[in-house]
């Protein structure tokens, strides 16, 4: 069942709720189309994703990285799924089938269990399975804890536009630094801030709150502002690393981790459109920034790339994945 186009951005989708009605009347077998987004994300959808990825009938995916596949002339975000629910089936012992479909190809087909570990996620891309078995990411060492929620400070987008917002700083008594949208800087009085006050004087790395990452949309930047001291940010933006004390140049060094392969692609897994929760994050192991951590962030990303490939014991197939998937920063 694929929803009908709904203008309002901000509404709840309805497709799960034919598939739990389905589901309701005990047929033997159940098949239905549905976005993707259901995996990782979707507002209201934590229940469904739970009862879906628990469902012991749950014998079939068919899952299209490339949604234009089948619906040309549409946009969307994430992609589309079928799936095939049998009755007399139980994928406890005998796992779930995962087909992926990308321009018109079967990209991959693995039986595999649905849940990985307890992310609570579809994890859509069957070949990172053993990448993120290599890799620590759990609670202390997940980059996502030092990831703040959206809209860090309390100032939505458009803040550019509210009488508060300053572009001249002299005339201020108390001026704190405001990265906004579209690159605009600004000011705004330290008395008028009551959100995460003590982020105001620790360095961070900014990041924009939506990217393409993770969707079928032709470029996988994670751009990134490295901010200073005494400063806020909009809505526009994600704050990285407030709660680690970072120095200047441990600063810099976690703004090029961000830019690596290796991050955007963690960072992909837990996506299926184009916002960048802190949740998305979760699978981003969290390195010591420092230079005396294994890894020499003095060279260049895709050195530090090779670095990471080699700390985590990657293989050759492995690392070919991870470099086939995501596209450089331009």
């Amino acid at each position: 069942m694929a929803q009908a186009p709904i203008t309002k951005a901000s509404a709840s989708p309805i497709y799960h709720k034919f598939v739990q009605a389905a589901k309701a009347m005990n047929p033997k077998y159940i098949s239905m189309i549905t976005p993707s987004r259901w995996y990782v994300g979707g507002k209201g959808l934590d229940n469904f994703r739970e009862e879906m990825l628990s469902d012991s009938h749950l014998r079939e995916i068919h899952d299209w990285l490339t949604p234009e596949d089948i619906f040309p002339n549409t946009n969307i975000r994430g992609g589309v799924c079928y799936f095939l629910l049998d009755s007399s089936y139980d994928n406890k012992s005998g796992g779930t089938r995962v087909f992926t479909y990308e321009e018109n190809e079967i990209v991959s087909d693995t039986v595999r269990t649905l849940k990985y570990n307890d992310s609570g996620i579809f994890v859509r891309d069957s070949k990172a399975i053993s990448i993120l078995e290599k890799i620590e990411y759990g609670e202390n060492n997940s980059l996502m804890e030092y990831v703040s929620a959206r809209n860090p400070f309390g100032f939505s987008t458009n803040f550019t536009k509210d009488e508060r917002f300053k572009n001249d700083k002299s005339i201020m008594t108390s001026p704190v630094k405001c990265y906004a949208n579209k690159g605009i800087i600004g000011y705004i009085e330290e008395n008028e801030i009551k959100k995460n006050f003590e982020w105001i004087g620790k360095r961070k790395v900014l990041t924009p709150y939506s990217n393409n990452i993770g969707t079928e949309l032709s470029d996988d930047n994670l751009n990134t502002v490295i901010a200073t001291s005494n400063s806020i940010c909009t809505e526009t933006y994600l704050v990285i690393g407030a709660k680690l004390d970072l120095d200047e140049e441990a600063t810099e060094n976690l703004s090029k981790y961000l830019k690596t392969k290796f991050v955007r692609f963690l960072h992909s897994l837990a996506k299926s459109s184009q916002h960048g929760t802190r949740n998305t994050y979760r699978f981003v192991s969290l390195q010591d920034f420092s230079d005396n951590n294994v890894v020499s962030w003095a060279e260049s990303a895709e050195k530090i790339n090779m670095q990471l490939y080699r700390k985590y014991n990657l293989t050759e197939l492995e690392i070919e994945h991870i470099e086939n998937k995501i596209k450089p920063m331009n």
